[in-house]
């Protein structure tokens, strides 16, 4: 999307105008978001005008990881353990379809409002990864980016688990086990040379988790390098449990619409594109089959 592209939220439908959106990046985005999973922030229907093209997600009533933590600042184990494991089937779930996050962090996590995590903003995910295939393009946000990643090497679906591991975390901690503050030079200066740093009185086994996680050379890697189901600290973990959300949350959120407003919408008195010579974005009306029940 070029960056004159008109963006607006308005709550939970993003609006694009199509002057300069792609037929191809539409249909990708579509793609992405529309996963039958319930770990994955889903798009239930969206459709455009001659103007403008609209994206109805899904609404996330818990806002977002990132939210959480600036009100708690970290996390109980039990409760570190219960939304990384919901994490960790997502990041499985995309990599055996060959998609790279590539931008894991808390500002993409959303909570639902009985407490169930939503992997959201797959803009810049790479398609068509699998296995130990690498691929090249420096992209993400520095503070959750693999070192690979900044070094501008090549790279694979590895840099997903580094960034889970630094959400892991903060999760945990409150903050990165790597310098963490707002000069970027520092921050990647430290994830290329330094070991993780973690607290007095982490538990052992959080501990080695972090580790194995944000072990610098990619194949090393836990994730890439063994199955993270398997270790030590989700020892109780029923996984087909926490696949189909059948565990409760341990944080739950009450519904707040105190900023939901209610407002003519101008730009909707255009009609719906209906066939191919009016709409500029072919194929771009999409329903996901779990509506159409």
């Amino acid at each position: 999307m070029s960056n004159k592209s008109h963006v607006r939220v308005l709550h939970n439908i993003l609006v694009l105008s199509v002057s300069s959106f792609s037929e191809g990046h539409a249909c990708i985005t579509c793609n992405s978001l529309g996963f039958l999973v319930p770990v994955f922030h889903s798009l239930p229907f969206c459709l455009c005008t001659q103007q403008y093209a609209f994206l109805v997600m899904e609404y996330a009533g818990g806002g977002s990881l990132s939210n959480l933590l600036g009100i708690k600042h970290h996390l109980k184990k039990r409760h570190v353990i219960f939304y990384s494991a919901e994490l960790i089937c997502g990041v499985q779930h995309l990599h055996s379809l060959g998609i790279i996050h590539r931008d894991l962090k808390p500002d993409n996590i959303l909570l639902t409002s009985d407490g169930h995590m939503k992997i959201a903003d797959f803009g810049i995910a790479a398609e068509g990864v699998f296995g130990h295939k690498t691929i090249r393009g420096k992209t993400g946000t520095c503070w959750y980016m693999a070192p690979e990643l900044l070094g501008n090497k090549k790279y694979n679906a590895a840099v997903d688990w580094w960034s889970l591991g630094i959400i892991v975390s903060e999760m945990a901690t409150g903050k990165s086990p790597f310098h963490d503050d707002y000069h970027q030079q520092d921050v990647r200066s430290s994830i290329l040379t330094e070991k993780p740093v973690f607290p007095e009185g982490m538990s052992t086994t959080l501990q080695d988790l972090l580790q194995k996680l944000l072990k610098k050379r990619p194949h090393k890697r836990l994730g890439m390098n063994g199955n993270i189901r398997e270790h030590q600290l989700y020892r109780k973990i029923n996984w087909e449990d926490v696949e189909r959300q059948r565990i409760s949350p341990p944080i739950r959120f009450e519904d707040d619409h105190n900023e939901f407003t209610s407002a003519d919408l101008p730009f909707l008195n255009g009609n719906t594109a209906l066939d191919s010579d009016d709409c500029i974005l072919e194929c771009f009306t999409y329903l996901n089959p779990s509506w159409q029940e």
